[in-house]
C-alpha cells in the first residue's frame, strides 16, 4: 500500500501516466538504448503511443533521447535511462517543490478536500 502510494505521488508529481511506468521499467530492465519500435514490441502498444510516454519520460527528466543519424540520409532516436542518482535528485527536487507549494497552500488557508 505504501509503495502504491508513493508511486501514485512520484507519477502525479511528474506527469506520467501507467503506460509511462511499463515503459520506464522496460527501459530500466533492459539497460541499454532502445529504438522506439523496438520498445513499442516489447510493451506491446502502438509505436505511437510508445513514442508518447517515451517524450513525457524525457520531458519529467527519467530519460534520455538521443538523435542517431543514418548512412544513407534521415535519422532516429533512442531511447535511455539515465543513471539511479539523476533521477533521485529530480524526484527529490519535485517532492521539495510539491512539499513548498502544499505548506503555502496550507497556511494561507486553502481547503483542499472540500
Amino acid at each position: 500500500m505504501e509503495e502504491e502510494l508513493c508511486r501514485d505521488i512520484i507519477k502525479k508529481m511528474l506527469n506520467l501516466k501507467d503506460l509511462d511506468v511499463v515503459v520506464y521499467k522496460n527501459l530500466l530492465r533492459l539497460r541499454r538504448k532502445v529504438k522506439v519500435n523496438d520498445l513499442s514490441h516489447i510493451v506491446g502498444r502502438d509505436r505511437s503511443t510508445v513514442q508518447r510516454s517515451l517524450n513525457r519520460l524525457v520531458k519529467a527528466g527519467l530519460c534520455r533521447k538521443e538523435k542517431r543519424i543514418m548512412r544513407n540520409g534521415g535519422y532516429y532516436y533512442i531511447y535511455s535511462v539515465k543513471e539511479a542518482e539523476e533521477i533521485r535528485d529530480i524526484i527529490e527536487k519535485c517532492l521539495e517543490e510539491w512539499y513548498t507549494k502544499i505548506k503555502t497552500k496550507l497556511l494561507e488557508g486553502e481547503e483542499f478536500l472540500s
